[in-house]
């Protein structure tokens, strides 16, 4: 019924986005026991522009590594496969995505700022006790809200108006959403991700990062990286890095020390070391202020 609806509203859309090539084969190398450092290197050097990016990051101060990493197999040695994954995701993923400044705190630069905090804590909490993969985390992370790229792309003027509404009534936007397309951002993404042919796990942790009940889900249960994800979400509205569009905490902090066992002051997430990477990550990706998304 919801892909019904959301067909529609992307019916007369001729051109819906694609995931990268080398994302497909970089995802699919996550658990293939037969790609090592040569053909994960392989796969990022097919494609001569995210390459270029990659190696930029590697090669920045974050890392801090000694004498310049020239080709993607050393990138890899040093950084391990986990690493350098997750930023060819970040870089193949957010160049594929334009025009993003429509309100003053819904613009590219607020909006990847928010994503990619995201995802680098999806990544860390996965680590919490979960049997979350770490690069699927942060990969989903990433574009759990690649929904309102496609509303805001296809459907600029009702989209600004779930924005404005969600602000003015101090509602979570997928309620606004609901309200004026009878769909969230969340059910698109659901319905791209199944183009994408994305793991049902991710389909499902994008559908339902907003409508998540918490009290019923376990760090080890079948939704564990939707928790994973709604928490993250949260925790990056928490820290004030970036905004997309919806403001209200969804989170009781009681439901995050009882689904991964800890405090959030207790699971060593700290906001100024996140924002410093998520600053990084942006300009790496080209998504800073000026910079096409």
């Amino acid at each position: 019924m919801i892909d019904t609806k959301v067909d529609k509203l992307f019916k007369t859309v001729k051109t819906l986005p694609t995931l990268p090539p080398v994302v497909q084969k970089v995802l699919a190398s996550i658990n293939d026991p037969k790609v090592g450092a040569k053909q994960l290197a392989e796969i990022i050097t097919s494609d001569q522009a995210i390459t270029t990016r990659v190696l930029k990051l590697v090669n920045s101060s974050f890392f801090g590594l000694r004498g310049k990493v020239s080709n993607i197999h050393h990138a890899v040695t040093l950084l391990g496969f986990s690493t350098i994954r997750q930023i060819l995701l970040g870089v193949s993923i957010c160049k594929n995505f334009k025009g993003l400044n429509v309100l003053d705190k819904f613009s590219g630069e607020s909006f990847w700022m928010h994503s990619i905090a995201t995802a680098i804590l999806a990544r860390h909490l996965s680590k919490i006790g979960t049997k979350v993969e770490p690069d699927i985390a942060y990969t989903v992370g990433l574009i759990h809200d690649i929904g309102k790229l496609l509303l805001l792309e296809h459907h600029e003027e009702r989209f600004v108006k779930a924005l404005l509404k969600a602000k003015g009534d101090n509602k979570p936007l997928h309620e606004a959403e609901k309200e004026i397309f009878e769909v969230s951002h969340a059910d698109v993404g659901n319905w791209l991700f199944k183009k994408w042919n994305l793991p049902r796990d991710a389909r499902r942790s994008v559908k339902n990062h907003h409508t998540l009940v918490v009290d019923s889900i376990t760090p080890v249960s079948e939704d564990a990286l939707t928790a994973v994800i709604f928490f993250s979400n949260n925790i990056a509205k928490k820290f004030n890095i970036g905004n997309s569009g919806n403001e209200v905490i969804e989170m009781d902090d009681s439901n995050f020390k009882k689904f991964f066992g800890l405090s959030i002051e207790e699971a060593n997430l700290d906001p100024v070391r996140l924002q410093e990477e998520v600053l990084l990550y942006l300009e790496i990706l080209g998504v800073a202020e000026g910079a096409a998304v």
